[in-house]
């Protein structure tokens, strides 16, 4: 697979998608959502040009996509990544990003 998300971040698209829904509507959700989801497609094309981060556990790799910010690792075989969060650039990152026990492939 070439984008595989952990459970945290698959919270976070969905915890985004329902805020951005109740305060600008479905539509603009979705409009986040897909611009969010094309950043990850860049990114599983060229899993390292994020730059590294290594005050965050695990020293993932992050992106901006303002301003939520994507952490994520490339996958072992350097084909794709693996989406740790995806969280507001703004908030304390060392303090929640921790890195995910991956999920069977």
């Amino acid at each position: 697979m070439r984008i595989v998300y952990s459970l945290d971040a698959e919270r976070d698209l969905a915890d985004l998608f329902d805020y951005i829904a109740q305060d600008s509507g479905v539509q603009r959700a979705e409009l986040v959502l897909r611009r969010i989801e094309r950043t990850l497609d860049t990114l599983a094309d060229w899993p390292f040009i994020g730059r590294v981060r290594p005050e965050l556990d695990g020293e993932p790799r992050s992106f901006s996509v303002w301003p939520w910010i994507v952490i994520y690792g490339p996958q072992p075989s350097g084909r794709g990544i693996y989406v740790w969060r995806v969280l507001d650039g703004r908030r304390d990152l060392p303090r929640v990003v921790r890195a995910p026990k991956r999920r069977p492939q």
